[in-house]
């Protein structure tokens, strides 16, 4: 947050069958992995929700999400 304090946010992603078409199955992440993640929040700023549309793992350049040609900086 503003004040640098970790902040532990719920992620909702796509159903499973829809990711497994994608390539995403349950091993493509592993507890610790750095991730940046996108997305729309939920309506109350204080539950910390977000609904993701895009992913994306420094480390290798894994990315998930956005429409044709969208990029992460």
């Amino acid at each position: 947050d503003a004040n640098g304090v970790m902040q532990r946010w719920g992620v909702e992603w796509g159903g499973a069958g829809q990711l497994g078409g994608q390539n995403i199955t349950r091993y493509t992440l592993k507890s610790g992995d750095h991730v940046i993640i996108t997305g729309n929040p939920g309506r109350n700023p204080e539950e910390h929700r977000i609904r993701m549309v895009g992913l994306k793992r420094p480390s290798d350049g894994l990315s998930w999400g956005g429409k044709p040609g969208e990029t992460f900086d």
